[in-house]
């Protein structure tokens, strides 16, 4: 169904992205007009933002006010979703100290702070700054939601944090505001990333996985109103409103889902853990020599047995990497480790942004085909708990 959105863009140099944005809003069957700051209009024209949306942009307070309606309570009230994108350490900083001196900041303050979706642009040195953080923990607090910026080169000439995230992360964003909540009161936990057994202080057993499946899972539960923890090893990925507990090894992981594992009504097991650990450790790096060197290795705790072994009234979800025969490896795992659900999937998924997986309960299999892991996760969550 059609929605009407708002995209407001202000002051800054991401500005010209806001051309693509709207662009993708519109591609996608919605309705959208678009509201500017003044300094916004020194980066990108009206114009073209009139032209790519099909509808009036809106600037001045006075100037585009319509006299026989209050234009910035009607535009607030009448629309499903507000997207500011670039949104900058002004912008926010006004709206969450109630400032309301512009069309902009005026729609904002007179709108739902829930329909409120907030993409950041700015130097890396303006979001660190203490003040930006407190702003935009007070701006999440009264439900809006913060697309977090990439890394990358900024327009100061520093590769840091602060760039606007990709658009097509912002869409999946607003996409997901119009999201069902069928999860809401449920508590899921996800495990994700790649375990390390070290050797010595700098060297490490690991394996390839980015964690990004866990953490797309992670997102789509939250997504379908789930109170979600997500247990990551060993990744640098950022998640907005989602409680990350962050470890290394295998029983750093244990540790972590043991210690909430009881108050969970959904687990999904996404993390590549370690199946062996090496026999000992050094408390100092290894050196190098002539002779050859051997490593023993001794089996690690078992997570997803573990906690197949403790479930209660959890439904419990693993995975399962394969290189062959598939399904019926699978299975034999399923029945083993007391699941309700397994995922199989190829190693060819291990550190990709896409995968096709096999969904396995003793009802028997469905495939899903190859899709963009953020959109896999969605339909992954439709077939195990929805």
């Amino acid at each position: 169904m059609s929605k009407k959105i708002m995209l407001g863009v202000t002051g800054s140099i991401a500005a010209y992205k806001s051309a693509d944005i709207a662009r993708e809003l519109v591609r996608t069957g919605n309705e959208v007009f678009v509201v500017m700051t003044k300094n916004a209009t020194k980066f990108i024209s009206p114009l073209t933002l009139e032209t790519l949306t099909g509808n009036k942009v809106y600037v001045d307070m006075f100037e585009d006010e319509d006299h026989t309606r209050v234009t910035h309570i009607k535009i607030a009230t009448e629309f499903d979703l507000f997207l500011i994108a670039p949104a900058t350490f002004n912008i926010i900083g006004k709206i969450a100290s109630g400032v309301a001196d512009d069309l902009l900041s005026s729609v904002i303050a007179a709108a739902d702070p829930k329909k409120v979706i907030y993409a950041p642009a700015m130097n890396v040195n303006m979001f660190e700054n203490p003040i930006y953080e407190q702003n935009a923990k007070k701006l999440e607090s009264l439900g809006s939601t913060f697309v977090s910026p990439d890394e990358g080169m900024l327009a100061c000439g520093v590769y840091a944090k602060g760039r606007l995230r990709n658009i097509s992360d912002i869409i999946h964003c607003v996409e997901s505001h119009f999201f069902e909540k069928p999860l809401a009161g449920k508590k899921v936990l996800i495990t994700a990333g790649a375990t390390r057994e070290f050797l010595d202080p700098i060297r490490f057993i690991s394996n390839t996985s980015s964690g990004i499946m866990g953490a797309s899972l992670a997102k789509a539960c939250k997504n379908f109103g789930a109170d979600v923890t997500l247990v990551l090893a060993n990744s640098d990925l950022n998640l907005n409103g989602i409680c990350v507990v962050r470890t290394t090894t295998v029983e750093d992981m244990y540790n972590a889902v043991l210690n909430v594992y009881d108050d969970m009504d959904i687990v999904f097991c996404a993390a590549a853990v370690s199946d062996y650990k090496p026999e000992k450790y050094s408390n100092s790096k290894i050196k190098k020599n002539d002779l050859s060197m051997s490593v023993g290795f001794v089996k690690n705790t078992d997570i997803l047995y573990e906690l197949g072994k403790r479930k209660k009234n959890q439904t419990l979800i693993g995975f399962a990497a394969e290189s062959e025969d598939l399904k019926n490896n699978a299975l034999k795992k399923l029945n083993k480790k007391n699941l309700d659900f397994i995922i199989a999937n190829d190693l060819s998924n291990f550190a990709s942004k896409c995968g096709k997986v096999c969904v396995i309960n003793q009802n028997g299999f469905e495939e899903i085909k190859e899709l963009p892991k953020e959109q896999l996760a969605i339909e992954i969550v439709k077939k195990t708990v929805l």
